[in-house]
């Protein structure tokens, strides 16, 4: 990809994460101490999710509409919900989160389950006004919930917390498909139904969003420096046989969208998501 195209998505990830994380702020404005800490849990972060929505529904309509921006900040908000959940002591226990104080070590274990609750139900609600303006989210919601729901990202999670100290291959791609993939794929399939797509090209999102997904989390394990008690591919393989399974897993990534139109932005998410730092 050259560098003019690769620069212009840079471009785009950084203005969706602005106006994302603007209307957060307005949205959580009014004074309240769970207003305070659903701003606290969602106001950072990179948008990615986001951004898969809202890029694909680009290739699709020329200006992004109110109902597609709080599409988009229901997503966050689900988001933001399974990491105050996920970082609770009773999950993976963690007290820092995206540079700061995890949401249960900054106001309490109890307020931070109430947060993550407060937060899965504004999304909920957000997507059922959306949908009651206009029809067409009504399945993308459908299938976005049911992608971070019991049999999606929540699976994932349980097989995470109950895994055994040793798994194979196949064990740890199940994990990140469930963990990570299917909310890629909720994001960026739910754009596609409002976008009208016939079943030919959700099909081809889907796997897309499966090998993005999968990518994505390995090469988070790639950063990582302490892993030796999680789950993460550095356990499984060495370091030059991670990246080659990496590079595999792009290219086939790839090869799922190589004869869609407009897909430059796709093929760019591949390369943002899978080479970078942090």
């Amino acid at each position: 990809m050259n560098n003019t195209i690769y620069e212009k998505y840079e471009n785009r990830l950084a203005y969706n994460k602005r106006i994302i994380d603007e209307e957060m702020k307005k949205y959580f404005s009014e004074d309240s101490k769970i207003n305070e800490a659903m701003l606290y849990a969602a106001d950072s972060g990179k948008r990615i999710r986001a951004s898969l929505f809202l890029e694909n529904r680009r290739l699709h309509t020329n200006e992004i509409s109110k109902n597609d921006l709080l599409f988009a900040l229901a997503i966050e908000m689900i988001q933001a919900y399974s990491l105050v959940h996920d970082d609770l002591p009773a999950m993976d226990d963690d007290d820092y989160r995206r540079g700061k104080e995890s949401v249960h070590k900054h106001f309490g274990e109890d307020l931070a389950i109430l947060t993550g609750d407060a937060l899965l139900s504004e999304a909920s609600m957000l997507m059922m006004n959306v949908s009651s303006e206009d029809p067409s989210y009504l399945m993308a919601a459908s299938y976005l919930m049911k992608k971070v729901g019991k049999d999606g990202m929540i699976t994932g999670q349980i097989l995470d917390l109950r895994r055994r100290k040793s798994y194979a291959e196949d064990f740890l791609v199940e994990v990140y498909d469930k963990k990570t993939g299917d909310f890629f794929k909720g994001a960026i399939v739910a754009a596609g139904i409002v976008n009208g797509y016939d079943e030919e090209i959700i099909a081809k999102l889907e796997r897309y969003s499966y090998y993005l997904g999968l990518g994505f989390q390995i090469q988070d394990d790639l950063l990582e420096e302490d892993f030796k008690d999680e789950i993460n591919i550095l356990n499984l393989k060495d370091l030059d046989s991670s990246k080659k399974f990496l590079a595999e897993i792009n290219g086939k990534c790839k090869k799922e969208i190589e004869d869609l139109e407009n897909n430059d932005f796709l093929l760019f998410l591949i390369e943002f998501l899978t080479n970078r730092k942090y």
